[in-house]
């Protein structure tokens, strides 16, 4: 998210005088919602759903979604560890044969996904369809991955210095364990 920020603040549009990013930590978001109640931050970097509560509540408004500065990006992955992945190998595919219909059926029941999304998340109808129109987007059918995220990914470990050039990324990933098209 640091990149975002400074990416946001180097093209103009978030004037770079007296702006100062920062990081709160790995503070719960209670936390971070909180700093910025009683003015100790001056706005932070929360989930869709609690953005929205907090709109929703009268407390503050959304200043950036990071998916209208990044376009190409991967935000909902999932990560298996090598062992499972040597031992378990029918049950990573049968998980993620689970999570595609999963995905498939959200799509085609919005009612029903919005009611138990607010019952789970202890928010309101309109809160929790807001999320699910924000985020069913999102949500890949197939699992396959963007080559434009991946190259944007590729990028940000330089430019956040975790790495000191671009790695390979076809040995950070595989498709293998998706199901068939």
């Amino acid at each position: 998210m640091a990149v975002c920020a400074a990416r946001k603040v180097s093209a103009g549009s978030v004037p770079p005088a007296g702006v100062h990013v920062g990081s709160a930590g790995v503070a719960p978001v209670a936390a971070r919602v909180a700093a910025v109640r009683s003015k100790a931050l001056d706005g932070c970097i929360v989930d869709l759903a609690s953005a929205l509560n907090f709109v929703q509540r009268g407390e503050g408004r959304i200043l950036l979604r990071f998916g209208d500065l990044v376009k190409d990006f991967h935000i909902h992955v999932i990560f298996a560890t090598d062992k499972v992945i040597a031992e378990r190998p029918n049950a990573l595919r049968s998980f993620l044969k689970g999570w595609f219909e999963t995905i498939a059926l959200m799509r085609k029941d919005k009612t029903k996904s919005v009611e138990i999304a607010a019952d789970v998340m202890g928010t309101d109808a309109a809160t929790a369809g807001g999320i699910y129109d924000e985020l069913m987007p999102m949500f890949s059918d197939t699992g396959r991955f963007n080559p434009k995220a991946l190259a944007v990914l590729r990028r940000s470990f330089v430019e956040m210095k975790t790495l000191p050039e671009e790695p390979d990324m076809s040995k950070l990933y595989t498709e293998a364990f998706l199901p068939n098209p």
